[in-house]
């Protein structure tokens, strides 16, 4: 029998809390495994959250290996970005720790997304399209808001940088997300770029039914709601607060940025 990941990595210290206290409903979700299983799934959590991507590949290997169904991989990393953004914005973590926290996501996607592929299995998860606007090439901030918004229970296609409106337009019209992300760094690309993207887009809302969520240092809540987005994310968790208001029918322009 196979030795718990506790026993080999002796100086692993689980949080103070369990999984029946996480943001989703293990005890449904999970109902059945057994409980070497659901320690496993804690550890995961955990090492997500610590940002322990040294870690990661051992622990996932033996969920593999025991042919654990890949989206209950992807439910760990929804509960354990979701703690990593509810601690950022009440400043327990940094940004240096969303970017480890980052680094694990990355490298869980990459193991379990072919296995999703070849088994034929659908997550059943609603699409973002998000990418930085033509003219600019920031990758490093639209990349954690990514993670972010996966961690959230979102298939995000990040189309990359310098984005033109065409390019937009297209992957638009292949996904049909329900929403957009445009993010633009300089204030050139947010003053030009950016509006020219919104109105190159507008057209297509009636057909496909979209949101339009801006950022990015250059971008102010005033200046996104002006030119025409539907909502603003400031930071990779006030993005998710967006989505999820805008999807509920309560996005409220007069909030305070969370930074």
């Amino acid at each position: 029998m196979r030795k718990p990941f506790s026993t080999i990595h002796e100086n692993y210290k689980p949080l103070n809390f369990t999984i029946e206290e996480a943001p989703i409903d293990y005890q449904t979700k999970f109902t059945g495994d057994t409980f070497d299983l659901i320690t496993l799934y804690e550890q995961l959590r955990d090492m997500i959250i610590k940002g322990e991507s040294h870690l990661i590949q051992e622990l996932l290997s033996q969920l593999l290996k025991a042919n654990i169904d890949p989206l209950r991989i992807l439910d760990i990393v929804s509960v354990a970005m979701n703690t990593v953004g509810q601690r950022f914005s009440t400043r327990e973590l940094f940004i240096a720790d969303l970017w480890m926290a980052a680094r694990c996501v990355e490298l869980i996607k990459n193991a379990i997304e072919p296995l999703i592929k070849s088994q034929g299995l659908t997550t059943k998860r609603e699409t973002i399209v998000m990418g930085t606007v033509e003219g600019d090439v920031h990758s490093i901030g639209p990349k954690i808001v990514e993670l972010f918004l996966e961690g959230a229970g979102y298939d995000v296609i990040n189309l990359g940088v310098d984005i033109s409106p065409d390019q937009f337009i297209e992957a638009i019209q292949q996904h049909h997300p329900v929403f957009i992300g445009l993010s633009a760094w300089l204030d050139t690309t947010a003053n030009f770029s950016l509006r020219q993207t919104i109105q190159a887009l507008d057209p297509l809302r009636s057909e496909y039914h979209f949101k339009i969520i801006v950022g990015g240092p250059s971008v102010t809540r005033k200046f996104a709601k002006e030119i025409g987005a539907d909502g603003y994310g400031n930071n990779a968790e006030e993005a998710v607060q967006a989505v999820t208001q805008l999807k509920e029918g309560c996005y409220n322009w007069e909030l305070t940025s969370v930074e």
